[in-house]
């Protein structure tokens, strides 16, 4: 892997073919098989002792819910807390399991830290940066 960067007064010769090249690698994944890996992603996510299961889309969407009776004996705003808690780990997860499906697919191709969010906004903002006028 190799680090990015966006400043075109630092680049190297050989340095747009190869990132061209890997831009049409990561194009070529993404319309063969990304989409359909991507989709088949799902997240899972527990709460309440184990008591609330709910699974989840790449994408977020809820696929389905599991409650025990046990957990419906709690209050309306505990049960609610705890279900929106299930949720969000699964979408955590299913989130997680994304990164790692592409980072294994393109990890050779990507930037180091590619889609790590903190990276990510770093690297626009230098970007946008290059374009600021003094």
């Amino acid at each position: 892997m190799h680090s990015y960067d966006a400043n075109p007064a630092n680049w190297r010769d050989g340095d747009l073919e190869r990132d061209a090249e890997h831009a049409g690698r990561i194009l070529e994944w993404v319309e063969e098989a990304g989409q359909r890996a991507l989709d088949g992603v799902v997240g899972e996510g527990e709460a309440g002792d184990g008591q609330i299961k709910v699974t989840t889309t790449v994408d977020g969407r809820v696929r389905d819910v599991a409650i025990t009776r046990r957990a419906m004996r709690l209050d309306s705003r505990s049960l609610a807390e705890e279900l929106l808690l299930a949720v969000h780990r699964a979408q955590d997860d299913a989130e997680r399991k994304s990164r790692e499906l592409v980072d294994e697919a393109l990890g050779e191709v990507l930037p180091d830290g590619a889609f790590e969010p903190g990276a990510l906004e770093e690297q626009y903002s230098r970007l946008l940066q290059l374009f600021e006028r003094p």
